[in-house]
């Protein structure tokens, strides 16, 4: 409990100090209810999703199923031009190397509020232009055998997000939902709306062993959004319009709450998104991804990405990001 909050003071302080250097007060109050919050979870005894602007990067978007309380570190990097010269048609003229180092944490109502879950998300990161660079070209294109994506002006800043929502879930397995939230901080500022379903079966069994069946679900998801401008991205498109199919197979179990997790899953995603950029006149900038998530009991990676085959052949813009969360709740 010491550690968790000495860290927490950390945040604190590096909160209030993005809110002086903006001199936004707004903004140094919404940053000081997020930290309230955060000291609320780590001092209670109930201790994820995907913080922004992963979303709009093309990570996956659902909801949580069942009770989680994740942490890890979450990548997205936007680039002006690709490899190629080409130039991003939006008002964004610099590289964004966000270095988000997150918390979520998700808990479903029982006794009370039954078919409700609630989800608080955070992330502060140190921007920079490392390590997504190296990721981005050392990695990534040289597999591909692509040219490398230059650097332009990196922002070297402080940035932080905060999000909450809520859904309210339809069958006893969980598998439809609708539901609300937000996501404020320093990149922009959002609040939506989402419905869909979530990890419905959709074989008969594959197996039986002893970490339970295998199977294939399927996901779908709908989610409308108004967007405001923050201190990153300084012009948005007012709405958003995003969908994404996703489809999985693992092997799932049933913790002591009735709550079906998986064991270990691999699933991957497609996303359409009408877009938060926008170029010179207005114009959002449409963008398509996809998304491949690998769980193994408590640890999770997931990458995406706006280029696939001869569908998507961009390399600039929100260009791709990467995650790697644990859940503590099933350490």
């Amino acid at each position: 409990m010491a550690h968790l909050l000495h860290e927490v003071s950390k945040y604190v302080h590096l909160s209030i100090s993005v809110g002086e250097k903006r001199k936004n007060p707004a903004r140094k109050c919404m940053l000081t209810l997020s930290v309230l919050v955060l000291f609320g979870l780590v001092c209670s005894k109930a201790f994820g999703e995907s913080p922004a602007p992963s979303v709009h990067w093309g990570s996956l978007a659902f909801p949580d199923q069942y009770s989680t309380l994740n942490t890890g570190l979450t990548l997205d990097r936007f680039t002006p031009v690709d490899g190629a010269g080409a130039k991003y048609d939006s008002t964004v003229t610099n590289t964004l190397g966000f270095n988000l180092i997150t918390f979520s944490w998700t808990q479903h109502g029982h006794d009370r509020f039954e078919g409700w879950s609630i989800n608080v998300t955070g992330g502060i990161s140190p921007t920079a232009n490392q390590p997504s660079e190296f990721f981005q070209n050392k990695v990534i294109h040289q597999l591909r055998h692509l040219p490398p994506v230059p650097s332009f002006q990196p922002r070297q800043d402080t940035d932080a997000m905060f999000d909450g929502s809520a859904t309210k879930w339809f069958f006893k397995n969980k598998t439809g939902g609708w539901g609300g939230g937000f996501s404020a901080g320093t990149i922009y500022q959002e609040q939506f709306f989402r419905a869909g379903i979530r990890r419905l079966q959709v074989t008969p069994d594959l197996y039986h062993g002893d970490w339970r069946a295998v199977s294939v679900r399927l996901s779908g998801l709908g989610r409308v959004s108004v967007q405001e401008n923050g201190a990153v991205l300084h012009q948005t498109k007012p709405t958003s319009h995003i969908f994404q199919p996703a489809l999985a197979i693992g092997q799932y179990n049933t913790n002591e709450r009735g709550e079906q997790y998986p064991t270990w899953e691999v699933e991957v995603s497609a996303t359409w998104d009408s877009g938060i950029f926008v170029n010179g006149v207005g114009q959002s900038r449409k963008q398509f991804f996809w998304s491949a998530a690998f769980t193994c009991g408590p640890v999770r990676f997931e990458t995406w990405n706006d280029s696939l085959g001869n569908l998507s052949k961009t390399d600039f813009g929100p260009t791709y990001g990467a995650t790697i969360t644990i859940d503590v709740f099933r350490l």
